[in-house]
């Protein structure tokens, strides 16, 4: 049995620090940080602190090695929103990371470090926690989020960490930090693999909380400038809203399907489910009132997964507000009376996974089973209306060649009917922990199952596949637009522009200045970074 390590005392002497290492730039302030907020200090856990990665632009130097903001300011895709307009936003870059951490470890002086971590982000936390000198650590460390949920048993093993939160964390974040000033046993805490006595405490999950009942976002410890958000290439003052929790979809890529998976082999009950409407509409009439949005992200993976019923009431229900919103979702869940409705909605912009341009590809490994008929439908209903819609598409999976990815740029050509559609860019598959996919490519040896896919590898493919080199996969990926929106005579420059030489770096440079003015003015911008 291991008890708490802290004298008992009240909520409010329990001294939290809640942690968000994000990346550069990603500006949205997460629904994660501002639930365990609302709830810690509904509960009276009041001693909040935040120290929030979001604005420093020597992440990446922790990472790479060197600075990449300055890459990503100058990019085509950030064109319009330099750091001077994120100046104004309040939003001002920052530098130092690790010593204003230190500084923020040392002033604040936590009881408890709550990290909500994707696997993008996870080893930048550690670095940060690393650098703080050992007389000051006196605190635990509690991690939660995607990757600790799928990786708990790499978390609980790295010395920074002392207690890992798998799956939702309202009921459980609340649970651990009551037994912690109360000196209750903790070993047995649900949701939660625990490290003390020498060991290692496994323990199941909890039953998944009603979303409707949970408490609204709170971000009063965020930076006024974490309200901004790149977008079409404007800055909005936005805010993200959750609808549901979860996808109802299987595709391998993904590890919010493994959610679904999890929660029935523990609790016996499928983790996706979906806000009433009339929570909905109490979640935007506070938002509204309290941060005055130009713009809602509706953070969910697939917006549109509802019955026509629940779509004509959402909508009915929005027109009261009609502010501008992104919304991510699937070909499939697209009608005509849809594409219209979102119009009359004011969206602004959606975003459309395509994945891969081969059926027999999409079928067989990605549990993808819609036709290219569905698909090119989806976009010609969205194509002549007032928003913008985005094909999201991904190179560099498994047993994925160079003919296949042409087989996606070709269909990404087909969807050039339109200047609102914006159907050209590609991400290379990241081999995320909690996917299907990255355990076939682990099982086919083309992945190091130890590998953890970190801010600073994302920009090129891990996978060690004898077909395609990783540094192909990496200038396909950058000379994917130009494959899709130049004429195939063009072909053969922008293969060269592919190679990472001074003759196709050139190249990429010529050619990327073709783009902007044959194609940019004629078609929506880009997705900006994090953005879609």
């Amino acid at each position: 049995m291991l008890k708490s390590p802290f004298t008992q005392r009240k909520p409010e002497d329990l001294r939290i620090l809640l942690f968000y290492p994000n990346l550069h730039m990603a500006a949205l302030m997460p629904q994660s940080i501002g639930i365990f907020t609302s709830i810690l200090k509904n509960a009276g856990f009041t001693s909040l602190d935040l120290f929030d990665c979001t604005f420093y632009q020597d992440i990446d130097k922790i990472n790479t090695g060197r600075n990449t903001h300055e890459e990503r300011v100058s990019n085509k895709q950030s064109r319009a929103h330099s750091v001077e307009d994120w100046d104004k936003k309040g939003g001002k870059a920052k530098l130092g990371i690790k010593d204003d951490f230190v500084k923020k470890v040392q002033t604040f002086k936590p009881d408890l470090i709550i990290c909500s971590s994707l696997e993008s982000t996870y080893l930048l936390a550690l670095q940060l926690l690393n650098s703080v000198p050992k007389k000051d650590k006196n605190y635990k460390t509690l991690f939660g989020g995607v990757f600790p949920t799928y990786a708990a048993d790499i978390c609980i093993k790295d010395e920074n960490i002392d207690y890992v939160c798998r799956g939702e964390g309202e009921g459980a974040i609340v649970d651990i930090c009551n037994r912690l000033i109360s000196g209750q046993r903790i070993d047995d805490t649900l949701n939660f693999y625990i490290k003390g006595n020498g060991q290692i405490y496994k323990n199941k999950m909890r039953a998944a909380v009603n979303i409707n009942d949970v408490p609204i976002p709170d971000w009063d410890l965020f930076d006024p400038g974490s309200l901004y958000r790149p977008m079409n290439g404007k800055i909005y003052r936005a805010v993200g809203i959750e609808t549901q929790r979860g996808c109802p979809y299987t595709c391998t890529f993904c590890n919010s399907p493994s959610n679904n998976t999890i929660y029935k082999e523990e609790v016996d009950k499928i983790f996706h489910r979906k806000k009433s409407i009339k929570r909905i509409r109490q979640e935007l009439d506070f938002l509204v009132k309290k941060y005055d949005p130009e713009l809602i992200y509706f953070v969910v993976d697939t917006f549109l997964a509802m019955s026509h019923k629940e779509f004509d009431e959402f909508k009915e229900m929005y027109s009261d507000y009609k502010i501008p919103f992104w919304m991510n979702t699937r070909a499939e869940t697209i009608t005509e009376h849809r594409a219209q409705g979102l119009e009359d909605m004011n969206m602004l912009r959606t975003s459309i996974g395509l994945e891969h341009g081969n059926v027999e590809y999409r079928k067989n490994y990605l549990k993808r089973n819609v036709s290219d008929e569905i698909q090119i439908r989806a976009f010609e209903m969205l194509s002549d209306k007032n928003y913008v819609t985005c094909a999201n598409c991904i190179i560099g999976m498994p047993d994925e060649n160079r003919e296949l990815i042409f087989d996606t740029i070709k269909f990404m050509r087909k969807l050039q009917f339109s200047k609102n559609i914006d159907a050209t860019g590609a991400y290379i598959w990241a081999p995320y922990h909690g996917t299907p996919l990255r355990e076939l490519a682990i099982k086919k040896g083309y992945l190091n199952k130890d590998q953890i896919t970190s801010i600073s590898n994302t920009s090129y493919s891990l996978l060690n596949y004898p077909e395609i080199s990783s540094e192909e996969i990496q200038g396909l990926a950058r000379t994917f637009s130009y494959y899709v929106k130049f004429p195939e005579s063009r072909w053969g420059d922008i293969k060269i522009a592919e190679k990472f030489t001074p003759e196709g770096n050139s190249m990429h440079e010529k050619l990327g200045k073709e783009f902007e003015e044959k194609y940019r003015a004629n078609s929506a911008l880009m997705p900006d970074m994090h953005g879609s």
